[in-house]
């Protein structure tokens, strides 16, 4: 298995973002490239610009709006970038952004596998199912986690503290 441990869509829209991601941006990318690497092996086929886009952007909304409740401003962002990489399906770009933290699985097989592979990373690997454990080993030795998931639970506890009638906005049903 190769893992890739950059993409040309992700490297031009995260060099541009790099500022907003400060002393975050290395847990970021390695974030991003490795749910890209997870959907890969899940798709059994490189994965599309489309793609590609919606990883780079799909948690952008945390630092570009400054909010946990960042999933229409990351979408906004695929509206904002999608020309510059040709990409004409916004919507079904967007979608995967708006439908990734979705409890439900969806029909879509590009946003099924985005969603997948997006918790796979998120649980550090706990729920890697349908990919292996060695899988989910090879690409994080490649990109490791360098504190991704501290920082996630520290944004999400100060969130859930300032508003606990709807602490975790980014998840749908």
């Amino acid at each position: 298995m190769q893992i890739h441990t950059s993409h040309p869509v992700v490297d031009a829209v995260l060099d541009r973002y790099h500022r907003e991601l400060g002393d975050e941006l290395p847990k970021y990318r390695n974030h991003v490239l490795r749910s890209l690497n997870y959907q890969q092996l899940l798709l059994g086929e490189p994965v599309p610009d489309t793609a590609a886009l919606a990883w780079a952007v799909h948690d952008l909304g945390i630092w570009t709006a400054g909010t946990w409740d960042y999933l229409e401003p990351s979408a906004q962002l695929v509206t904002q970038h999608a020309a510059e990489f040709g990409i004409d399906d916004v919507e079904g770009t967007r979608r995967m952004v708006l439908d990734h933290h979705r409890l439900r699985g969806t029909s879509d097989r590009l946003s099924e596998t985005f969603r997948v592979a997006d918790r796979i990373d998120a649980s550090r690997g706990l729920l890697y199912h349908p990919l292996t454990r060695t899988d989910v080993k090879s690409v994080v030795a490649q990109l490791p986690y360098l504190g991704f998931h501290i920082f996630l639970a520290r944004r999400a506890a100060t969130y859930a503290l300032a508003h606990p009638i709807r602490p975790l906005p980014i998840v749908r049903w």
